[in-house]
């Protein structure tokens, strides 16, 4: 095929009574489309689409700019356009009847416009641990809308320029290898839509004034420094789920774009490379299992306590940072480490106790079972006998232990003969 896939279409699961399907666009998130024909972005944290492509199989793969990958059998697709026809996205949705939801419009129409492509327009996901290398970890605030009436305040979660969340904390931690290098960043994000607990805890961390933090927390100014420091030394640079880092890193740096000059404009346009522990960690877990295909994306600290690393402070960005080099470092030792291949379990067989053989000549004759003697009573000499020792003098006890009887058996033979009754 020789022009390129811009639209996908999901078809409706057989499976289930709603009529809400997937919709697959380039340079879009994914959206799901209602019954009404509105489009709602879902999956945010997959990014936005890079490319659609067809395989051998026939076989539809959605690449994302989260490095994540999305395939559908050509039995799941109800339609797909190419580029040939040359209509713009908005106009392209119309022709299918679909129309973004009122709080995505204008960020759909910004998206497709200037900033789209202005930022880290040529990303490559490497396979691999580069050899040097930053490793980027973010925390995120959750937007909201305040309003005051008098002396009250309300304070709702809000879609500011298309996301529910920003940058709070930025780290960026530069290695080569186990070694570290001459990068270390981390910077705190002082958004005018961030609750005040969110800035208490950056004053907290920080340890820095009330006026000193805004002043040097101000989205601008970190994104400059994070541009000098960072960006414009053309390094690799590491997440462990570029998902939502990477998507709302970029996003920052659209949005404030126009504030920036226009060296640092530049070095926004230079090719990215970008490498991903989660996907790493696939990598380690499949070599070994026939699904070669999962993604299973486990937590950062969940690996960390598997390989037996221990990060005292989770979920801020610059120990996360740390966490992912130890990680993905113990990863790449476990990969390279060839793994046992068991083999099919048997049953264990008692071994039989072997008689020992005899060496000699001589034949062995069986030996007859000897039956058990038992005792018999002494004999009774004649009476006579014990009457002749008894007139010669002795005594019953002494006749009795001549032969081998009791005193009252000598007594009674005696007694008998001489006609006594007893």
């Amino acid at each position: 095929m020789n022009a390129n896939i811009v639209y996908l279409e999901q078809n409706i699961p057989e499976n289930t009574t709603t009529q809400q399907h997937n919709l697959f666009m380039l340079d879009y998130p994914v959206y799901q489309v209602e019954a009404n024909g509105t489009l709602t972005p879902v999956l945010n944290s997959w990014g936005k689409v890079l490319s659609i492509m067809v395989d051998k199989k026939e076989r539809f793969k959605i690449f994302f700019t989260s490095g994540r990958t999305f395939v559908l059998g050509s039995k799941k697709i109800m339609a797909y356009d190419t580029d040939l026809d040359g209509m713009d996205p908005v106009s392209r949705l119309r022709s299918h009847g679909y129309v973004f939801a009122p709080e995505q419009r204008a960020v759909a129409t910004q998206s497709a416009n200037k900033h789209s492509r202005s930022v880290f327009p040529n990303i490559r996901v490497l396979q691999e641990i580069p050899r040097e290398y930053v490793v980027i970890d973010c925390e995120f605030g959750v937007l909201f809308q305040t309003q005051r009436t008098g002396d009250h305040i309300t304070m709702d979660r809000a879609v500011i320029n298309g996301e529910k969340a920003g940058i709070f904390q930025l780290a960026a931690l530069g290695y080569r290898g186990s070694q570290p290098l001459d990068i270390y960043f981390n910077r705190y994000f002082d958004d005018p839509a961030f609750s005040p607990e969110r800035k208490l805890r950056g004053l907290k961390e920080t340890g820095s004034t009330l006026a000193a933090y805004e002043q040097e927390s101000r989205p601008v100014t970190v994104l400059k420094d994070f541009i000098h420091q960072v960006l414009r030394r053309q390094l690799p640079l590491v997440f462990w789920d570029q998902g939502n880092d990477l998507r709302l890193l970029q996003h920052t740096l659209a949005v404030n774009l126009p504030y920036l000059a226009v060296e640092e404009r530049l070095a926004l346009t230079a090719p990215l490379c970008v490498f991903d522990g989660s996907l790493y960690t696939n990598q380690v877990i499949n070599r070994s299992n026939h699904q070669k295909d999962t993604h299973h994306f486990l937590p950062l600290n969940g690996i960390a306590g598997l390989l037996n690393i221990f990060n005292p402070k989770q979920h801020n960005a610059v120990w996360d940072a740390q966490t992912t080099q130890c990680v993905i470092n113990e990863l790449a030792k476990i990969k390279q480490t060839k793994p046992l291949v068991i083999q099919e379990p048997r049953p264990v067989v008692t071994p039989i106790l072997q008689l020992p053989k005899v060496t000699s000549a001589t034949p062995i004759v069986p030996v007859k079972s000897i039956e058990p003697i038992e005792p018999t009573e002494p004999q009774l000499p004649a009476v006579a006998t014990l009457q002749r020792l008894r007139a010669a003098g002795r005594t019953y006890r002494e006749i009795a232990n001549q032969f081998g009887l009791s005193t009252s058996t000598v007594w009674r033979a005696v007694k008998r003969r001489e006609g006594v009754s007893y």
